[in-house]
């Protein structure tokens, strides 16, 4: 596989964003793979910001070690991005601007005065971008053709004068850098869809009938609302909430009145709605939470990526009741783990929480497009039929999932109450907690709830980790986003002798522990995360017995990369 790692510096508000977002549609339409991450503050203005666009031949699956093309927009890009540079990497900067002298000798520099042009072409400063972009294809080999149409697709509703302009700086730029083609990408014509993770699980959750969202804004969970604030005129309606307890509290309403809802958030939030969760647990209503990590504890690092909140969901909420955790392990992962999400949810009646994080949530992917026209709706035990006016709503039943009935089903109403309850949800808590009758049917409705996690295991097979290259001798261990990078390490190893595999785990809970258990008893693993504990390190061990001792742990609020896992594992194997 050919890649190149293309990086925009400088500072928020320099255009960065735009920047990568326009590379990233020129080589998206020329058929080529995308894998872009960004680093950036929480600030509206200034601070050091870039944007990485991996460009690969073959799809990628991490942003990338390193920088082969920097684009500079300002002296910080130099100082800030100088030690990331790869060998033979080229920097593109502004000579006017921007001071590259210690770099001198030790990379190809390609000096061009993008302001000067920028002006004179259009007058308009910000404008030096596109010069630059120009360069960087020349310098990647993708032909200015494909940049062109994408500038006309993008700028043509602003008038052809502005089109022309970007144009004219592109070309400008290209032929500037015209003697400095290091790479030579091929596509293979297919223009491809590019996302991140919080629209791919959007669109799932749209595609799965859901029609309430609500949130209180967060990152990285933020995109999310953004999406469905986009499309409320799609048959969706979203509600941006005073705080995380009225998001979670109206999605668990809505769901209890029989419409497929959804609430989002980052760790902070989630820890508000956490009493609302067990609300959920008590009256067995589906609910969907997304629940996207940054680093912590408290308000940590907002913009930095971490998986750290693992053992918190699990446990989230006083008491016990069923639910399912869940960690997409790709952007495509995403949209197919909301399908099968709230089929989930109401299917066994409990909530089911997609645990997020800001590298899956925030990264952008080339994807080939998701079989929305197959998507399947499994709404669960409902009753359609006329009740007596004794509907039995928490019915005891043997596989633990009781009837429900959606508002309007004549004989149907029942009692959906946060204390515990018999068959029709009147109260067994107060003046009768104690007395044996009630004493009795406290246990049997705990049971009944507990009950559906032995029947998930039993009916879905989601509930293990996959395996790659079965017959390895070391095995990576990961979940959710550090999955693509060790997945590129395993590549990286195997192509240099080694024999890696890789067992990696979307579904953290309930685990199969029997199938874990076989899966993992008798290799030589080394668990991946990005946290500080290895939190996935220790649910397995609770679940099977199986310690796994050899560890790469991260918690400097960056995601991993393949090289960088590649050499710790080598490291521990020695």
């Amino acid at each position: 596989m050919t890649s190149v790692c293309i990086r925009v510096a400088g500072a928020n508000g320099d255009g960065v964003e735009s920047s990568g977002a326009m590379l990233i549609k020129v080589v998206s339409r020329d058929g080529l793979h995308v894998f872009a991450y960004r680093g950036f503050q929480s600030i509206i203005r200034g601070g050091h910001v870039w944007n990485q666009v991996r460009i690969g031949d073959e799809k990628l699956y991490s942003h990338g070690e390193g920088i082969d093309v920097l684009i500079a927009l300002n002296q910080d890009a130099i100082k800030n991005q100088k030690s990331h540079l790869n060998k033979g990497a080229a920097v593109i900067y502004d000579p006017d601007k921007v001071d590259a002298k210690e770099l001198e000798g030790k990379y190809r520099l390609v000096g061009i005065p993008l302001l000067d042009i920028a002006v004179k072409v259009s007058g308009d400063p910000i404008m030096r971008n596109v010069v630059a972009i120009g360069a960087a294809l020349k310098i990647v080999g993708i032909d200015l053709d494909v940049f062109n149409d994408v500038i006309k697709s993008m700028f043509t509703r602003k008038g052809e004068k502005i089109v022309d302009e970007n144009v004219k700086s592109a070309e400008m730029g290209y032929n500037h850098a015209k003697a400095e083609k290091l790479f030579d990408l091929k596509g293979d014509g297919r223009s491809r869809y590019t996302m991140d993770g919080n629209t791919a699980l959007s669109i799932g959750a749209y595609a799965s009938d859901c029609k309430f969202y609500a949130a209180y804004p967060m990152t990285p969970a933020s995109g999310i609302l953004h999406w469905f604030a986009a499309h409320e005129n799609k048959g969706v309606l979203f509600k941006q909430t005073e705080d995380e307890l009225a998001a979670i509290n109206m999605a668990i309403g809505a769901s209890n009145a029989g419409v497929r809802s959804m609430c989002g958030t980052s760790g902070g939030g989630f820890a508000l709605m956490t009493e609302a969760l067990g609300f959920a647990g008590m009256i067995e209503a589906p609910l969907v939470v997304v629940e996207s990590q940054r680093t912590g504890p408290s308000t940590g690092l907002p913009t930095k990526t971490e998986q750290g909140d693992i053992l918190f969901v699990m446990h989230a909420s006083q008491g016990e009741y069923p639910k399912i955790v869940v960690a997409p392990r790709s952007v495509e992962e995403s949209f197919k783990i909301a399908v099968d999400a709230f089929n989930l949810a109401d299917r066994y009646q409990c909530p089911v929480i997609i645990v997020m994080d800001l590298y899956i949530s925030e990264h952008i992917e080339s994807v080939d497009g998701f079989p929305l026209d197959s998507v399947k709706i499994d709404r669960g035990k409902i009753t359609a039929k006329q009740g007596d006016g004794k509907f039995k709503r928490y019915e005891f039943t043997a596989d633990g999932v009781s009837p429900r009935a959606f508002p309007g089903t004549p004989g149907t109403e029942f009692i959906a109450p946060s204390d515990e309850h018999d068959e029709y949800g009147n109260l067994v808590s107060d003046a009768f907690s104690g007395i044996d009758e009630y004493v009795e049917i406290r246990r049997k409705m705990q049971e009944k709830r507990m009950k559906k996690i032995e029947t998930m295991l039993e009916r879905e097979s989601v509930f293990a980790p996959e395996v790659e290259n079965p017959n390895a001798e070391h095995f990576l261990v990961t979940f959710g986003s550090t999955t693509g990078p060790a997945k590129e390490a395993v590549e990286i190893l195997n192509g240099n002798g080694g024999k890696f595999g890789l067992i990696s785990f979307s579904y953290l809970m309930p685990m199969d522990k029997g199938k874990a258990k076989k899966i993992l008893e008798g290799k030589k693993l080394i668990d991946v995360e990005c946290n500080y504990t290895g939190q996935l390190a220790y649910v397995i061990m609770a679940n099977t017995g199986i310690d796994i001792e050899k560890k790469i742990l991260k918690y400097d609020g960056e995601p991993f990369t393949g090289e960088e896992i590649a050499e710790k594992a080598i490291a521990l194997i020695k």
